[in-house]
């Protein structure tokens, strides 16, 4: 995510201010300009697949950070810590309860990190 702010890209995709979430501002551009560049995959839905494989959860809840990404170790300025991010296994048929926006995490009552 630094080379891409770094590129003047953070209009595609960038951190939350609180630098424990991104978000796809500009989907149709991100698979076009940024997901040849970085990733194997060349389509939006398989590159969310692979951020569910690698337990990434998708914000529900109303407000800031809806539809943006998190997983616990990935954090803005802290990129020591995606090594050890582990991929989940395939399980079955791929259902899995609907998210509880409930049990969403409130990054704005925690202090930003990065």
């Amino acid at each position: 995510m630094s080379v891409i702010e770094a590129n003047g890209q953070s209009d595609i995709v960038s951190w939350q201010p609180h630098g424990r979430a991104f978000r796809v501002h500009k989907p149709d551009i991100f698979v076009k300009e940024i997901m040849p560049c970085y990733f194997r995959q060349t389509k939006l839905t398989s590159f969310q697949r692979q951020l569910n494989l690698y337990n990434y959860r998708r914000m529900t809840r109303v407000g800031p950070d809806k539809g943006a990404y998190y997983h616990e170790l990935f954090l803005k300025g802290r990129p020591d810590l995606v090594s050890d991010m582990k991929r989940s296994r395939l399980k079955g048929t791929g259902y899995k309860a609907a998210a509880n926006p409930n049990d969403e995490p409130d990054f704005y009552g925690m202090s930003p990190v990065g």
